[in-house]
């Protein structure tokens, strides 16, 4: 298909059958027209393939409002957007379907440019395609097809109704009163009233209150030929007013305002990559819930380490000092008797051994949560031993230990390493 784009222009007709016919454009990637044609959707096939399709939606099926907006994320704003056109509206919100297409020109920050279309038409447009298996990624009203420049409105007459289109994307429908005081060229769309419609009188008048009135105004022809009802038209609406032969159709730009969001986004956009996650969602769970595991079960055996080692502490301190009544700190209270040993028998305090066992704590703090196996002071040498199974963080002891006077590092058998540092005589 080589990225083939399909144009569908809905007709503005209360329900759909097989039978309801529809103008089509097939463009290719570059937005070149390659062919056009109407038919019937039914049978399937009609149609040609393509790999995007959007759908024009009749003027008259939208209405465009302007209101301002807070200052929301994207799918909380459109949640609440039929809310907040609630009082310019003449139905009840819950009928309508509302997207946020873009800013508005006008002098308020806030103000933004609102498309609103019935629910349930809508609703069976899709269901009325899906009968002829085309899935559309975009919807558009058919203002949008009309070309506008900034400071400019686009006009386009077609029979008896209007539309004229802001820069901002704001569009007005209004009435064309036809007759012999207008200008009708035989093979053309429109019949071009000598005097400008009241609806884009109206309309001009209160973007000039709004101060978002243009300063030219293109009415889109057949024929640019015979235009006498411009000077009339300038006169009218006090702009400058010209004509410009109507240009082909072209392909809609894909960051054009979407109808089809929320809950008519395009299955694609957001059910399809749902479904694409749910293997990897469930992958990452099960990793989840492994490393938890992982993570309990390491934590449990240190806990179990620890325990160890605190109840050797305890006997050890127990063997040396039957007689002491409560252990609330075996390491310390070891340390504190043998001080106190040591002084009675005409020794020094234990300073240098621990000077040298701080020394080797500052080492070892490099790996928070180390439990030592065993701490051994003897012959003027303070040991620690302890199982480190991660090589970085050997690596990372033996880097510390090597940039410390006085220390050794060395790793044995079993994941077991010992850091070593001489206490001063």
């Amino acid at each position: 298909m080589q990225n083939l784009q399909l144009l569908l222009r809905i007709p503005d007709l209360a329900t759909f059958d097989a039978q309801t016919a529809v103008l089509w454009h097939l463009f290719d990637r570059q937005s070149v027209l390659l062919r056009e044609g109407s038919g019937p959707l039914l049978p399937t096939g009609n149609l040609p393939l393509a790999d995007r399709t959007v759908l024009v939606i009749p003027a008259r099926r939208v209405v465009y409002i302007e209101t301002p907006l807070p200052p929301l994320s994207d799918q909380k704003r459109d949640a609440l957007l039929r809310y907040a056109i609630e009082d310019k509206l003449t139905i009840d919100p819950v009928t309508v379907h509302a997207v946020a297409i873009g800013r508005s020109a006008s002098a308020d920050t806030n103000a933004h440019v609102v498309a609103a279309i019935d629910r349930a038409w809508l609703a069976g447009v899709l269901r009325w395609l899906n009968g002829a298996n085309i899935a559309p990624v975009q919807a558009v009203s058919a203002a949008t097809l009309i070309p506008v420049v900034a400071d400019e409105w686009g006009v386009v007459i077609e029979g008896a109704s209007g539309l004229a289109r802001r820069p901002d994307g704001f569009a007005y429908s209004f009435d064309v009163t036809s007759g012999s005081d207008g200008v009708d060229d035989p093979g053309t769309r429109e019949v071009i009233p000598m005097e400008p419609p009241f609806g884009l009188s109206l309309a001009l008048k209160e973007a000039r209150e709004h101060r978002t009135s243009p300063s030219r105004i293109t009415v889109f022809v057949d024929h640019a030929a015979g235009t006498p009802w411009i000077d009339a038209w300038q006169r009218g609406l006090d702009c400058k007013v010209t004509a410009v032969v109507r240009p082909p159709t072209r392909m809609v730009a894909a960051d054009a305002g979407n109808l089809l969001s929320g809950d008519f986004a395009p299955r694609s956009s957001h059910r399809e990559w749902l479904g694409w996650l749910k293997p990897a969602a469930g992958l990452v769970g099960v990793i989840a819930i492994l490393q938890l595991s992982f993570t309990v079960i390491d934590a449990w055996r240190l806990d179990q380490r620890r325990r160890a080692l605190e109840g050797e502490m305890t006997r050890v301190f127990k063997a040396a000092f039957p007689n002491a009544q409560a252990i609330v700190d075996p390491a310390l209270q070891m340390q504190r008797n043998l001080d106190t040993m040591k002084r009675e028998r005409g020794r020094g305090p234990a300073d240098a051994a621990q000077d040298s066992l701080a020394r080797l704590t500052s080492i070892l703090a490099v790996a928070p949560g180390l439990v030592p196996n065993r701490i051994v002071v003897r012959d003027g040498v303070a040991t620690v031993e302890a199982t480190v199974p991660d090589r970085a963080l050997q690596a990372a002891l033996q880097s510390r230990a090597a940039s410390v006077s006085g220390s050794t590092f060395s790793a044995g058998a079993g994941d077991t390493v010992s850091v070593s540092m001489k206490t001063a005589r």
